[in-house]
């Protein structure tokens, strides 16, 4: 069985990889070029040189997703993880969709549901236009919407549609984060919690009615509903992915190895 990561996922297994950044690169050049260093430049110097040829290596997140993975196949079983941000977000993906197709001026667009895969990774990305790919995130409130925020606040999400601009030969991508009313029945749960830490015998319709107001958003205009994200493919991060997945591939052999596990 051979490992492969999903898009979703690929943020788990990159960690603290090893590799050198773009600015640091920039500084083993800039050191290299000056007549004479500190001793503190040189002994820099030489730490820098030493993390760029190192060679790449999992990080103890990366491993522990391995193991997690070799479970899964062993047992059968897939871990799950649901919480009010991730019901919200099923709850009100038809609009947000309806929301991203609005401000782009896309006309009518559905979700899609085609499975992509290669030989490192699969994945299905929300929204599969002809030039563009669109992931959506909607946010829990006001508070986790990231309105003020000049780029986007979450880094697995940019290697995500990595992934899908990858996985589906799309040079564009976007990632949207909307900002919905709250379900009805999610509202209903929120008032009955605050009921019993309140000592409440009952919700009344007033009560109820102000937690709604807090969870309404629809009468706002669009842009203090949505922050858009552009992305361009990025040959680098691909690079850096197929290289990781083959380090994930090599850990799951030896632990197979050492364990001789089934798989």
């Amino acid at each position: 069985m051979i490992f492969k990561i999903r898009c979703s996922e690929i943020g788990k297994i990159m960690g603290n990889t090893g590799g050198i950044t773009e600015k640091q690169l920039a500084t083993i050049q800039a050191y290299e070029a000056k007549e004479k260093l500190t001793d503190k430049q040189c002994e820099e110097l030489a730490e820098l040189k030493a993390k760029r040829d190192a060679p790449p290596q999992l990080s103890a997140g990366a491993k522990t997703y391995c193991e997690d993975w070799i479970k899964s196949k062993l047992y059968g079983k897939g871990k799950t993880f649901t919480s009010k941000y991730t019901d919200k977000g099923i709850d009100c993906e038809p609009q947000s969709i309806a929301m991203v197709a609005e401000k782009m001026g896309y006309g009518l667009v559905y979700k899609n549901n085609q499975q992509f895969s290669n030989e490192w990774c699969t994945g299905e990305p929300d929204l599969l236009l002809p030039s563009i790919v669109e992931e959506i995130k909607n946010s829990w409130d006001c508070y986790t919407f990231p309105l003020l925020e000049p780029e986007c606040p979450s880094k697995d999400y940019i290697l995500q549609v990595q992934g899908y601009m990858w996985l589906t030969g799309r040079k564009r991508a976007a990632i949207n984060y909307t900002l919905n009313d709250t379900p009805d029945h999610m509202i209903d749960k929120i008032a009955n919690k605050a009921k019993y830490e309140l000592g409440m015998e009952e919700v009344s319709m007033d009560f109820w009615d102000e937690i709604k107001r807090e969870h309404t958003y629809s009468h706002l205009p669009i842009d203090l509903r949505l922050k858009r994200y552009e992305f361009e493919h990025d040959e680098n991060i691909i690079n850096t992915i197929k290289r990781q997945v083959e380090l994930c591939r090599e850990y799951i052999n030896q632990i197979v190895e050492q364990y001789k596990l089934p798989l």
